[in-house]
């Protein structure tokens, strides 16, 4: 049966009224809901689940400790070289990352970890606009592997967005990959990279990626740069957990105040830079810094702060945007802020304040502390801060800040659109072969990774491909089309939603289901970016343009859930994917696939 969205033309030039997609009626599961908008104001067939397999063959499943296991490095240090150089004129870049298993304890309980280069987070991997970035992966696990280089466009170079099941298959485990593609000229800022197999970069494998440009808006207009990494934590290995999550047992509710099937399994801790405790930014007085945020986490959205010191946000997700004065920055999964940050107050050591939002768990863990702290110190010794949080109140939800308040400093309405299709997520529990499970829903489409073919190379093969596995779906297009995306959320929590290799204009969200004619759509340089925040029992309109030739995923970033099988893909020009210059230890390796590698 074919996934194809049929498309109208009818609903052109921003007509609604033209939706081709009859909505899906369905009966969700309600996890606990507590969802309205906020504001932070401003001071002034069937199918075939991972879960069928053993859990020892889980993707990032940690070999039982050995001898010769190497203990994690964590950065010491996340300032910025100063002497790294800006320039218009573009270089190769080239580093090697080896992945492997390692033994670490970032919040002081032991554990196997998946890491790079045996550092934790990975390392930096830094550029200017128009370089040439080669990555060479070592793959040393005993499952295969990829790295998704998040937020970059990759035009040309849909083979190398690192997108297992879609853009390659695996690495299998003793091989190599290199990864070799151009930084778009037009993109500067804040990214990151991670694994993109099943829920294997919940282990470790995450890192920095920031791109440097003199035609930045804000070049020039701070002193130094420092990078913020916030992510949760789990004591044990994702791929345990992932399956006791697709069960319809759910998540062992022992620890956590009973069973929920379907609900998340809440972390053991939180981390800044790779530390649930003793994370250091050592700064200068006097200085303007630019703290770049990134939230390589899983599940938790974070409330970033600093205390006694005013954060000014000028950028979101690689778009330098008007600033904005706050105190807190909401932080969802897979997101990026840039705040300017400057160290005029008493000299002395501050405390670093990543709030989890716990709220938004569907099970509470009683041994977690939500509160995860930093220091940052200039003008004395580090000492102890026994400095006080902001007493403004923290909202109790999962949203980002709101859209009046990132507004982007180059301004540029949206085309009209000339195809509008709605979606709706869910989770369901569905019967399958070897149970009741709980998967996730685009329309009534859960994905599942293929291995062995992914969606590129089916397509570069059957040239303009409109039938795909049932687990598959697919918006397939041969012209450059401007599409009006319609996101509804059937589903209590919000969703942290990533498109590959576009950026994207936020036209509006609300409540309930969008209605067309009646909510309303802003065009007037409304925000851009790569990474939205879907709202409970809400809807968000997004607008972009495929322009750029491949099949790109558009996903929940919240790992569970992209492994249940939210997820969906875009086909930008199948006519031109055939003339996209694959390398051959591409297919080759998937023509390798076989033990060590599952779905997803």
């Amino acid at each position: 049966m074919s996934t194809l969205f049929s498309l109208s033309k009818e609903g052109s030039s921003g007509d609604h009224e033209g939706l081709a997609l009859k909505e899906t009626r369905i009966t969700p599961i309600r996890r606990s809901g507590r969802r309205k908008l906020f504001v932070i104001t401003g001071i002034a067939g069937t199918i075939v689940v991972v879960l069928a397999l053993a859990l020892g063959l889980g993707l990032g499943l940690g070999l039982k400790k050995t001898s010769n296991m190497s203990y994690v490095t964590t950065n010491s240090s996340f300032l910025l070289d100063q002497n790294f150089v800006v320039t218009n004129i573009t270089t190769t870049r080239y580093y090697e990352f080896v992945i492997s298993e390692a033994t670490g304890s970032p919040n002081g309980f032991e554990r196997t970890m998946l890491v790079v280069n045996n550092q934790f987070p990975g390392p930096l991997v830094e550029v200017n606009s128009g370089d040439e970035l080669v990555v060479n992966v070592f793959n040393q696990l005993p499952n295969g592997t990829t790295i998704h280089w998040h937020g970059q466009l990759q035009n040309g170079t849909n083979y190398m967005d690192g997108t297992n099941g879609i853009t390659q298959c695996p690495i299998p485990p003793g091989m190599n990959f290199t990864y070799r593609f151009t930084i778009n000229p037009s993109q500067y800022g804040t990214f990151w990279y991670h694994a993109h197999a099943s829920t294997q970069y919940t282990d470790g494998i995450y890192g920095p990626l920031v791109i440097h440009s003199p035609s930045e808006p804000i070049f020039g207009q701070y002193d130094r740069d420092a990078l913020v990494i916030l992510s949760d934590w789990y004591d044990v290995m994702s791929s345990g957990l992932l399956t006791q999550y697709l069960s319809s047992a759910g998540i062992d509710g022992s620890n956590y105040g009973g069973v929920n099937p379907g609900a998340e399994p809440p972390p053991d801790s939180g981390l800044i830079n790779g530390k649930m405790n003793g994370s250091s930014f050592d700064l200068e007085p006097n200085l303007s810094y630019r703290l770049r945020i990134i939230n390589m986490g899983t599940l938790t959205e974070f409330m970033f702060s600093v205390d006694s010191h005013v954060l000014s946000v000028v950028e979101a997700d690689g778009i330098s945007i008007e600033p904005v004065n706050v105190h807190r920055v909401p932080i969802h999964v897979a997101q990026r802020y840039s705040v300017i940050l400057t160290t005029n107050q008493t000299a002395g050591s501050y405390n670093v304040r990543g709030e989890m939002q716990s709220s938004c768990y569907k099970l509470s863990n009683p041994n977690l502390n939500t509160m995860v702290l930093a220091t940052m110190t200039y003008g004395a010794s580090p000492t102890t801060p026994n400095t006080q949080d902001w007493s403004d109140a923290i909202p109790a939800l999962c949203l980002d800040l709101n859209s009046t308040m990132i507004v982007p400093q180059i301004a540029m309405d949206p085309p009209n659109s000339t195809d509008v299709v709605q979606v709706f997520m869910s989770f369901q529990q569905t019967i399958q072969s070897g149970g009741t499970q709980t998967l996730a829903f685009m329309n009534s489409t859960s994905w599942l990774s293929d291995t062995t073919n992914p969606t590129l190379l089916q397509m570069s093969k059957a040239g303009i491909q409109t039938t795909f596995d049932s687990n598959q779906l697919v918006v397939v297009n041969d012209n450059i089309t401007v599409f009006d995306l319609i996101l509804n959320n059937y589903d209590d929590a919000s969703h942290p939603f990533h498109l590959h290799g576009h950026v994207f204009w936020i036209l509006g969200e609300g409540d309930g289901s969008y209605t067309s004619g009646v909510s309303q759509l802003s065009t007037t340089n409304p925000p851009r970016r790569d990474t939205l925040t879907l709202p409970g029992y809400g809807w968000v309109a997004i607008r972009f343009i495929t322009d750029n030739p491949g099949l790109w995923a558009f996903h929940c970033h919240i790992g569970w859930h992209m492994a249940a099988g939210l997820l969906m893909q875009f086909a930008d020009l199948p006519g031109q994917i055939q003339q996209l210059q694959i390398p051959s230890y591409l297919s080759d390796q998937c023509a390798q696939q076989g033990g060590g590698v599952v779905a997803n």
